[in-house]
């Protein structure tokens, strides 16, 4: 009874391992069926992404109605492909490279998915009573120019087709590779027609790979794993006879009972516990030294601190060291470089706007010998422009990051150098400014600034009758962009009326149209007799 009792705990420890073993058994059957088909399903899952792709690359033409040409093109690259259509808004079909569109496909409820937001989706397998055909389809949801939905496109892909893929790729003896839908149709196997639709179910709701057991009169017991080919519903069956009861995934619990699982477990402490000091400790220590190094610590030397690690942690700790000094000096290089490129940069748009304040004071000189007065507004208009392109220099070089232009004092510096320029002070016009705090890419800031003085210097000219008035500019962010405006409340104009001379096809209107197109813009102009004119410039996000 002693003994019996002593030996007690081994025999516990011995059934606790057959246990693992047996579902190791189990794990490493499903995985040997996984690796063998991996490569095998993989072609599957390509070609219905390769079908998603191309049908993306072609939208445009599909939904014109140009399903025949663009089946005719990518017929020879995706033999399963067996049609292209298109759809409105209530899936009805306006397009079909291949007679009239699948009524089983205009059944489905994929319409309703698609209006409400889903971009791509793959149907479940339905049968073609004109091909007598079973299919699988991809479709992707079409927008309007305004956002909203207009329709669909979709592949049709045989699935036999697509279940003759694996068995393209060299399979090992006994194997068999097979496609399946929810519903446990299968395509392609030839050891059975169907599969237990709650196996599928439970893949479908996990999305891994599981194993079965399936017992068929003629095939006898089969190892089946149910794997998810894509994000859709269709499925792997891979399937290999099951192991006979004197196979090494029986005998191996069975072995392991006993004394050599003591030994076993022996050795196995012994060299955890000699990896842990000799390896993993000093591992751990070297990540802790990566991760200083990777704060930018280059100065840290952490090489003394494996003198007692075995040569090879010591001689890579040391390399580390020489790395994080090499990175140090090239980084302490850049630095120095960039903050030279700086000054160099700034000093350059330090010199610019020197240089347009000298031209500026060239036209003013002109501009005093000048009688007539056509001349002395065109010399005046030049130099508002030229005083605009220094304020963009001088923005710039005072501005800690070149790149970037600040937008809300840029565009009040600018505005109040043009409203005491233009003398609107004096004539009795009020200028109101408001703007959101937002940078904007310096390459922005010219044509921005230029269209400004357009639009301000053509309020002054046109819109007030000499009893004042007042002038607005504000800059509002929004998701997706900003939107300059610029708004007077003087005489205003009627578009249609409106020909040559001002206000429309000047060389001030011109010049803004141009700019907004600089900006990839959207200029729209408000205005009526008697209420003013608005200028609204929508810009859309850099992003």
């Amino acid at each position: 009874m002693t003994l019996a009792a002593a030996l007690t705990p081994i025999l516990v420890l011995s059934v606790i391992s057959a246990y693992l073993d047996a579902n190791k058994g189990m794990d490493e059957r499903r995985a040997n069926l996984l690796l063998v088909a991996d490569a095998a399903i993989d072609g599957v899952e390509q070609s219905i992404q390769e079908a998603s792709l191309l049908l993306s690359l072609y939208q445009t033409q599909v939904f014109n109605g140009q399903c025949s040409g663009i089946f005719k093109r990518l017929s020879p690259h995706l033999p399963a492909i067996s049609n292209i259509i298109a759809f409105d808004t209530e899936g009805r079909p306006t397009c079909s490279a291949v007679g009239n569109a699948s009524e089983a496909l205009s059944n489905q409820n994929w319409n309703e998915r698609l209006k409400r937001g889903e971009r791509v989706i793959r149907s479940d397998t339905f049968f073609d009573d004109k091909t007598k055909q079973w299919i699988f389809a991809v479709l992707l949801r079409q927008d309007g120019a305004d956002g909203a939905y207009a329709g669909s496109i979709g592949v049709e892909l045989q699935t036999d087709e697509l279940a003759a893929l694996p068995h393209a790729y060299l399979l090992p003896a006994g194997v068999d590779v097979a496609l399946l839908d929810d519903r446990g149709e299968t395509f392609g196997s030839s050891r059975f027609s169907s599969i237990d639709p709650e196996w599928v179910e439970k893949v479908q709701q996990s999305r891994t790979a599981e194993l079965f057991v399936l017992h068929e009169p003629q095939a006898g017991s089969l190892d089946v794993v149910i794997k998810p080919v894509g994000e859709g519903n269709l499925f792997a069956a891979i399937s290999r006879a099951s192991p006979g009861i004197w196979s090494d995934f029986t005998l191996r619990p069975v072995s392991s009972i006993g004394l050599p699982l003591i030994t076993f477990s022996v050795a196995l402490l012994a060299v955890w516990l000699a990896i842990d000091s000799l390896v993993l400790a000093w591992i751990s220590r070297l990540t802790r030294t990566v991760r200083v190094y990777g704060a930018g610590r280059y100065q840290f030397n952490a090489g003394r601190a494996f003198d007692e690690a075995p040569d090879e942690i010591a001689k890579l700790a040391r390399a580390m060291d020489v790395m994080a000094k090499d990175i140090g000096e090239r980084d302490k290089d850049l630095k120095l470089a960039i903050a030279s490129r700086d000054a160099a940069v700034r000093e350059i748009h330090h010199r610019v706007k020197n240089n347009l304040q000298i031209v500026t004071s060239f036209l003013n000189l002109q501009g005093r010998q000048l009688r007539d007065p056509q001349a002395k507004a065109a010399i005046s208009a030049a130099r508002h422009r030229i005083d605009a392109l220094a304020i963009v220099h001088q923005t710039l070089y005072q501005n800690e990051r070149l790149e970037q232009v600040h937008l809300r004092p840029f565009l009040t510096g600018l505005v109040s150098h043009l409203s005491e320029a233009l003398g609107m002070e004096d004539s009795g016009i009020a200028v109101e400014q408001a703007y959101a705090d937002v940078m904007r890419p310096a390459d922005d800031a010219i044509p921005m600034a230029l269209f400004v003085v357009e639009a301000i210097t053509n309020a002054m000219k046109y819109a007030f009758d000499g009893t004042g008035g007042r002038i607005r500019t504000s800059l509002d962010v929004f998701e997706g962009g900003m939107r300059l405006e610029i708004a007077d409340d003087g005489r205003g104009y009627d578009p249609e009326i409106l020909s040559g001379g001002n206000n429309g096809s000047g060389l001030g209107s011109k010049l803004m149209s141009a700019f907004s197109r600089q900006l990839a813009a959207d200029l729209t102009i408000e205005t009526s007799p008697g209420n003013g004119c608005k200028l609204i410039l929508i810009m859309p996000d850099q992003a």
